[in-house]
């Protein structure tokens, strides 16, 4: 079947902020908890809607608010000057546009901080769609963002790849019935993404999208 729309996840994905999101979070645990998370569990939420990920890492549900709120601040200060480009989507992108493809960002974050990411690295021109935690009543891993993705591109989800770094965004695109690709770049553990995302196909460099677009629309 034809490929007509990407539904692409937005950190780790289309933008480098691993180094934001652990600072970010490593100042939160340390301001709200005195501790520090080793790296690979607070790696293990990205993905998470952040209240969920926020309760994941200090286990007490009673400073899920004020940590988010520390984890806002610091973000929101940083941000700009540590979200970073991931060689080749720039150049990725706008060769899926102009082979007519649609193009949609669906994402855990709100909707004011995807769109600021988006625009720093300046992908607005290139994105038809975005969903946002606030767009949806079920997350990542459910399907309905992706779905809600499909609906407002106007595309089936058995016409879309869902491409993705954690295993939320792989368990949400093959939940809503698209196909999905791994990114190899991700701070994901590997065996992790493979064993809960279990991806339809894997790239090691999102210029390796525009042949895997043509191959499956072949089969």
């Amino acid at each position: 079947m034809q490929i007509k729309a990407i539904l692409f996840d937005f950190d780790g994905t289309l933008a480098n902020t691993v180094d934001l999101i652990i600072a970010t979070f490593e100042h939160t645990c340390r301001t709200m908890l005195g501790t520090v998370p080793p790296r690979a569990a607070i790696v293990n939420t990205f993905g998470l809607p952040l209240g969920d990920a926020m309760l994941e890492l200090s286990g007490r549900e009673e400073l899920v608010e004020q940590m988010r709120d520390v984890y806002r601040e610091y973000n929101n200060m940083h941000h700009d000057e540590m979200i970073k480009p991931i060689a080749g989507v720039q150049e990725t992108l706008a060769a899926l546009k102009a082979q007519g493809l649609k193009i949609a960002v669906v994402t855990s974050k709100k909707q004011p901080m995807v769109l600021r990411g988006i625009s720093c690295l300046q992908l607005e021109q290139y994105i038809d769609a975005v969903i946002a935690l606030e767009d949806t009543q079920q997350s990542k891993p459910h399907a309905e963002p992706m779905l809600a993705a499909c609906a407002k591109l106007g595309v089936a989800p058995q016409e879309c790849l869902c491409v993705g770094d954690s295993p939320f965004d792989l368990q949400s695109g093959r939940n809503a019935g698209a196909r999905t690709v791994a990114v190899r770049y991700t701070a994901f553990a590997w065996e992790k993404i493979m064993e809960e995302g279990r991806p339809d196909y894997v790239i090691a460099q999102p210029q390796e999208l525009l042949e895997l677009v043509k191959r499956v629309g072949e089969v």
